[in-house]
């Protein structure tokens, strides 16, 4: 056996969904490092813009399930600020030379907020739930062919063949596999625990329906013996008890933080940044790209099946006044060719001279090519993507597309573009990931049907290779066929706007919320 730490592939294959900054002054979202000039007590009430269906991360990837629930509930893994995966209930682990067999040693003492003591018993119920009803679970155990204890602090994961993809899987917080006591594990099955029981800073209180989540601090809490970084390292509980506050409204939510009623609120309005920067007692700060929005097109059937009218829908547009109309102020989005994101070591800019080509004679020649006769595009958008789509809209008629517009609200839009019969192309965002194979814009079963033998060749190699230079190379040859086949079009990378009270100390304005290491001046 050999002990590991994170390899740089492991490394790079994290930096999507954790994007993290370094902490700078105050008025640009970084603030003091924990400890300094820190006080305990006081309520923190932190606004969100809906009540999460659940708080049970092994049944929904939900972000806000895992933005309120990591307070409570812990996994062996998280990551640091230079984006490695660093334990957390972990103590250590080794792979066998064959790399199929992970030896996980626990850390001893750590116990659970109803005082039991958290053992190899716990973990391995967890995680086997995990992989049952967890869709991140479900793909990683695909690759697993037994979960074992290995004594009372140890636990042995055995693959059925080799991945360079589990210690990612098992820090990544989005469907995360936190770990609960044995007990409520058996007893919840497949459906959600009834007791949120778990071993973070913070234990569940009370959940008041469209009122409040209440979590108190956990006195016994054990951190681990390294200082705070990334969503890991030393967690603090200063505050007293921390209450997440559903508010759809988000002109409520903005009037709640000005009025010193609520102390955070996050997915502010970017049309009031101008005003809420200079307001007195507010810090308003944008976050880390969360994604990028997507026009997505039925290859299945219809119009969008053909491959030079998608190619002359790339070709027309022009993405900054798209994106000036859908996100507004510039401090919110950027103009990238990426799939991935710039912070990333996956970023590349192969097929960029497709991007962004504003190039309406050439979409005129490309649609004249293909034979287009003026049949109408059913181009369905929710209400966030409707501007930036009516904004592309007007630019792709210059160029001949007759383009049939349709608003609606999510729930019908994300119904409706599993009947290919019934739709043209679909507005969205495209969220960050931690490893390109787990974009969904890369899946044949995503929306949208992008079946290629290129692209799954290509696919299944990015999968099974270990070495980092190698996928990626093959991920280049990846996005190279993305802007030639044009399975969908990339229109630019948003981020969202969060404010908070002048009282708040501590905060890390990293892409996923939490409030351990944060404390009130007051």
């Amino acid at each position: 056996m050999r002990k590991t730490t994170l390899t740089k592939l492991a490394v790079l294959m994290l930096l999507a969904v954790f994007l993290v900054t370094a902490c700078g002054s105050p008025k640009d979202g970084g603030t003091a490092a924990p400890g300094v000039d820190s006080k305990m007590g006081g309520s923190l009430k932190v606004v969100i813009d809906a009540a999460p269906p659940t708080l049970d991360s092994h049944l929904s990837t939900t972000n806000l399930v895992f933005q309120v629930g990591w307070h409570i509930f812990e996994g062996l893994f998280t990551l640091n600020d230079k984006w490695e995966v660093i334990p957390m209930l972990a103590k250590d682990h080794q792979v066998s030379g064959d790399g199929l067999v992970y030896s996980i040693a626990l850390r001893e003492g750590v116990k659970f907020h109803n005082g039991k003591e958290l053992t190899s018993e716990d973990v391995v119920a967890s995680l086997k739930r995990w992989g049952e009803t967890s869709s991140n679970g479900k793909s990683i155990f695909k690759s697993i062919s037994s979960v074992e204890p290995d004594g009372k602090y140890g636990v042995k994961i055995t693959l059925s063949q080799p991945t360079n993809l589990l210690l990612v899987f098992l820090a990544m917080p989005n469907g995360g596999a936190v770990i609960y006591p044995k007990e409520i594990v058996e007893a919840a099955g497949a459906e959600p625990v009834k007791e949120f029981i778990g071993t973070g800073p913070y234990k569940f209180v009370e959940w008041v329906p469209n009122q409040h989540i209440k979590l108190q601090r956990y006195d016994d809490y054990q951190p681990v013996d390294f200082e705070a970084t990334g969503y890991g390292g030393k967690k603090v509980a200063y505050l007293d008890e921390i209450l997440f506050v559903p508010i759809s409204d988000a002109a409520v939510r903005v009037a709640g933080v000005e009025g010193k009623e609520y102390h955070f609120a996050d997915f502010v309005p970017v049309d009031e940044y101008d005003r809420l920067k200079s307001a007195k007692g507010i810090k308003a700060v944008a976050s880390q790209p969360r994604g990028w929005f997507a026009v997505v097109f039925n290859k299945k059937q219809g119009i969008m099946s053909d491959k030079l009218i998608r190619q002359a829908f790339l070709a027309a547009l022009d993405m900054d006044p798209i994106m000036t109309a859908g996100y507004g102020h510039k401090d919110f989005w950027r103009l990238d060719p990426s799939i991935m994101f710039k912070e990333q070591a996956w970023w590349t800019d192969a097929g960029a001279d497709k991007y962004n080509q504003k190039n309406i004679e050439k979409a005129k020649q490309l649609l004249t090519e293909a034979g287009y006769k003026g049949e109408p595009v059913r181009w369905m958008t929710g209400p966030l993507e409707y501007n930036f789509s009516l904004a592309a809209k007007s630019q792709l008629e210059k160029a001949g597309f007759n383009i049939d517009l349709q608003s609606m609200e999510w729930a019908t839009l994300t119904d409706k573009r599993g009947k290919p019969e019934q739709w043209d192309a679909f507005s969205t965002g495209m969220t960050a990931r931690p490893d390109p194979t787990q974009m969904v814009i890369v899946s044949s079963s995503y929306a949208g049907w992008w079946e290629n033998d290129q692209l799954e060749a290509l696919m299944d190699q990015l999968r099974k290779e270990s070495d980092f230079q190698k996928r990626y190379e093959l991920w280049k040859q990846v996005q190279t066929l993305f802007y030639e086949e044009v399975p969908a079009v990339k229109i630019g990378d948003y981020s969202n706007l969060r404010i908070y009270s002048d009282e708040v100390e501590g905060f890390a304005n990293k892409m996923d919320l939490f409030f351990w290491n944060v404390w009130l001046k007051k």
